[in-house]
């Protein structure tokens, strides 16, 4: 992905995100790089956890791939909604791709459906 591309997405995140935008992390076998970090999310704890959570970037893979299911076509975006955040993972092939934090409550639609499975779950 060009640097006018990441540009361009982190202009669409602040556009649409606003103040909740949180962090955005491009990253591929080689390396990371932070293309945002909103300040108060720039911490040491963050720095130190990077690493490991690039791993972990790395090396996901969607539960459903097109290769053993093609029924719901290629993966675009996968979605993890934590407590404070929802993080999307757009993965560009192999183990390259953008992270993208936001506040929870961005996806609010999302956060009242999950919290209303969670309920019947538990």
């Amino acid at each position: 992905m060009s640097d006018e591309r990441y540009q361009d997405l982190l202009q669409l995140v602040h556009n649409r995100a606003g103040d909740s935008f949180r962090t955005a992390i491009h990253f591929d076998a080689d390396g990371w790089t932070v293309l945002y970090a909103r300040d108060d999310i720039a911490t040491d704890a963050l720095g130190d956890a990077l690493p490991a959570l690039v791993d972990r970037a790395r090396a996901y893979e969607p539960v459903v791939r097109s290769d053993i299911y093609d029924g719901v076509g290629e993966t675009q975006a996968s979605v993890e909604l934590h407590e404070e955040a929802a993080v999307l993972i757009f993965p560009s092939g192999g183990e390259s791709g953008v992270v993208v934090s936001l506040d929870r409550d961005v996806a609010q639609g999302l956060g009242k459906f999950v919290n209303s499975c969670n309920e019947v779950l538990e």
